[in-house]
């Protein structure tokens, strides 16, 4: 299956993903509950990690202009 972005929708993404990361940090600063924190914590963590990988993204070979993003099964075509 494959879902294709356009470049427009790819720097929503990344942007969104962004706000999502600022506004974890926030909710982590204001939680109490210690495994919510550490499970917090870890998602943070892993959105940083997805983060760097868009940011280091390139378009696909041989010219296509596309972007294609593996997740386990799945194919993001941009």
């Amino acid at each position: 299956m494959d879902l294709t972005f356009s470049a427009e929708d790819f720097e929503l993404l990344k942007t969104v993903l962004e706000r999502y990361v600022s506004n974890l940090r926030m909710e982590i600063a204001d939680t109490d509950n210690l495994d919510w924190r550490k499970s917090m914590h870890a998602d943070e963590d892993r959105a940083k990690a997805i983060l760097a990988r868009l940011e280091g993204a390139t378009p696909g070979a041989a010219g296509s202009g596309r972007l294609e993003i593996l997740f386990e099964g799945f194919v993001l075509a941009v």
